[in-house]
């Protein structure tokens, strides 16, 4: 029976993915044999926990039998390649029988005038041919080439299509042929994968794509009439890997097409749905969200994809990730490092900042102080703690930027990605910022208010504070962070703070609500322009669309008004406040229950003081 075939292959797929967890498990604390790779070949996997250059797929895929003249025969690989490519394979395999560092012959070859000629035989591979075992070797090839710090010195650039186009007739760049194997679902999720990572390695590295001039307008927005403003083929390519990205975070399987007709990563890259998904997704799930959030991290230190990533919701898909205990644990440390290192990205531009602190009542601040506050790994806490300075006190209050400081930080923990701050920070030396107002950062938000009153950073920063951090920059944005959140704490229950959350529709326990000498001064102020705040403070409690803790704020807000102002019991009753309070009395939510309750009371008794005190 087909239903009972079915079964049977859900039930395999099943067995197998809790072998690889079970397997993945035991490889943080054993010892296992690499492909031809350090002095004694062996390392412990625990040390780079989720490696995209060094998994036990590329140990596999490096150590079977491979026939490239066979390749060489069916003319799908030329003469000249297929001799390089196997040079190249052999001088690891030989190396490595030997017991000697293959890194170094391995190194010597790509200096030799054959290096330029390797990676373009790699290269001829991803855009000639369509079989996916060889185009698996060759990723396995390069991800291990570009996952050598060393080795990808020399090699790296030997694959941007500026060094490349010297040794090729191809119109079809390192750009273009890695972008077409990452978006094809059909590849299958290895390809996809690998693929992604080395983008990411050559577009962290672009030169070119780090100095591109800026837009007449905001970087990464569209001009009237719809049309995206035009920028290179790099820039392109890079808001392609932004929008893959993306919908992997948000569920899909990233499959993209061309809306604008051309060829490659140059026109405008949409989501296409339904285009018959990757047929390893499901096996490889557990690797989906730290590829996507690993390349995502990898292209948001350029300027101009961070608008992108802000309008297709980053900061919404991210706050997840910050709890690391939904993930694997030998890529939780990493994913929730990326996570914080891109809300530290993103918040370089103004509106991603405005955004966080909008989405679903702050939960990006919220996660961000759970990460820095519980992470054991100090990278996690730097990152984390500059993005909340950022994004909760401003870039103009911060004394000093955060870029000029990120390239002196060291990493005691072997943190591969620190080099991801650091061109980041040198993106933002010497340049124009995301934003051109700093004054934009003195509007705090009044929901962002809330979450420091509730979360405690002020006693999370002295917490780290005394954690004895040896990264001195770390200490110091943990200081910068403590006074910035004490100097606005002085403006918190202003009267301007509080008719902008008033007039935002989202009310919570900002310091104002809570506080006598507000109500005592303000009060009268809820009567002006014809009693416009009272009037929405009622509106809010008679509304169906208000979430409870908008609903039970209001209620004690109104009672506030009532015990304050003179005559306030009779002016807030005829615009219709009793009738709204009683009407939730009987409300689902306790707090709602209980506040309008206490605010019928203010608006039925005279002399509440007496009666009520402050309860």
């Amino acid at each position: 029976m087909p239903s009972q075939a079915a079964e049977r292959n859900k039930k395999r797929r099943m067995e197998k993915k809790s072998r690889n967890l079970n397997a993945a498990g035991k490889e943080t604390t054993t010892t296992t044999t690499n492909f031809n790779t350090n002095h004694h070949a062996t390392t412990t996997t625990a040390k780079t926990l989720f490696s995209f250059c060094n998994d036990r797929q590329i140990k596999e895929k490096l150590e079977a039998n491979f026939d490239w003249k066979a390749y060489e025969h069916g003319r799908l690989v030329s003469p000249t390649d297929c001799n390089l490519i196997v040079k190249y394979e052999e001088t690891w395999r030989r190396d490595g029988a030997s017991g000697g560092s293959s890194m170094n012959t391995a190194k010597s070859l790509m200096e030799s005038s054959d290096g330029k000629l390797i990676a373009n035989a790699f290269l001829d591979v991803f855009r000639n041919v369509s079989r996916r075992e060889a185009v698996e070797r060759a990723l396995a090839n390069v991800c291990k080439m570009l996952g050598d710090p060393q080795l990808a010195k020399v090699s790296s650039e030997y694959f941007m299509p500026e060094i490349n186009k010297t040794v090729t007739l191809s119109n079809i760049d390192a750009y273009k042929a890695l972008t077409r194997l990452m978006l094809n679902a059909k590849n299958g999720w290895f390809v996809r994968e690998k693929a992604s990572f080395i983008l990411g390695v050559l577009l962290s590295k672009s030169e070119s794509l780090r100095n591109e001039s800026f837009f007449s307008g905001e970087e990464g927005e569209e001009q009237e009439g719809g049309e995206e403003q035009r920028c290179s083929e790099e820039m392109q390519t890079a808001r392609t890997v932004v929008r893959w990205s993306i919908d992997l975070l948000g569920g899909g399987d990233g499959s993209l097409v061309d809306a604008s007709g051309g060829d490659g990563p140059g026109g405008t890259m949409t989501i296409q749905r339904g285009g018959g998904g990757d047929e390893n997704h499901e096996e490889n799930e557990e690797r989906v969200i730290p590829t996507a959030i690993h390349a995502l991290a990898s292209v948001l230190q350029h300027r101009k994809t961070r608008p992108l990533a802000r309008n297709l919701g980053a900061y919404k898909l991210i706050a997840p990730l910050l709890d690391s205990e939904k993930f694997n644990p030998n890529s939780r440390v990493q994913v929730l490092y990326e996570a914080a290192l891109c809300a530290w990205l993103l918040s370089f531009d103004a509106k991603a900042r405005k955004q966080a602190l909008k989405i679903d009542n702050a939960i990006v601040v919220k996660k961000l102080i759970n990460a820095a506050k519980t992470a054991t790994k100090e990278k996690v806490v730097r990152v984390a703690i500059m993005a909340l300075k950022n994004i909760l006190i401003g870039l103009a209050d911060s004394g000093i930027d955060d870029a000029k400081k990120v390239p002196s930080m060291k990493s005691g923990e072997g943190d591969r990605h620190s080099n991801k701050e650091n061109a980041a920070a040198a993106a933002h030396v010497g340049g124009k910022r995301d934003d051109d107002k700093d004054d934009e950062d003195d509007e705090l938000g009044p929901i962002a208010e809330t979450c420091i009153e509730r979360e405690s950073l002020q006693k999370v920063c002295e917490n780290l504070a005394h954690r004895g951090f040896e990264d001195a920059e770390l200490v110091d944005n943990l200081e910068q962070l403590a006074k910035g959140l004490a100097k606005r704490r002085v403006v918190a229950s202003s009267w301007e703070r509080y008719l902008t959350e008033v007039r935002s529709g989202s009310l919570d326990w900002s310091p104002s609500h809570t506080d006598e000498g507000f109500w005592r001064n303000e009060c009268s102020k809820l009567t002006d322009n014809n009693c416009f705040v009272l009037r929405n403070l009622i509106a809010m409690m008679s509304s169906r669309d208000v979430d409870p803790r908008t609903l039970a704020v209001a209620c004690h807000d109104v009672g506030e008004f009532a015990t304050h102002y003179p005559a306030g019991r009779f002016l807030a009753c005829d615009l219709g406040a009793k009738t709204a309070a009683m009407a939730l009395m009987v409300h689902e939510d306790e707090e709602v229950k209980a506040k309008s309750l206490v605010c019928v009371q203010k608006l039925l008794v005279a002399n509440w003081k007496f009666i009520g005190g402050g309860n």
